[in-house]
């Protein structure tokens, strides 16, 4: 549990700059505001599939925020 604690806020803290709605990603990944918050204070963790998820979903928001640049 640790490590996918440790991942999600690893992947939070490397996209932060792109900012995304929590709200959006709970939506995207189909659970509660409630259950993102709960892993970025550690309480549970996102399992390996979510994990996988959040990566795809962060990395398409900082791939659309790049190109809103240009």
């Amino acid at each position: 549990m640790e490590n996918a604690i440790q991942e999600f806020k690893r992947l939070h803290e490397f996209y932060g700059g792109f900012a995304y709605q929590t709200k959006k990603l709970a939506e995207y990944l189909g659970v509660s505001t409630r259950t993102i918050q709960r892993w970025m204070k550690g309480k549970t963790a996102p399992s390996e599939e979510e994990t996988k998820k959040i990566k795809a979903y962060l990395t398409a928001k900082r791939a659309s925020s790049k190109g809103s640049d240009r």
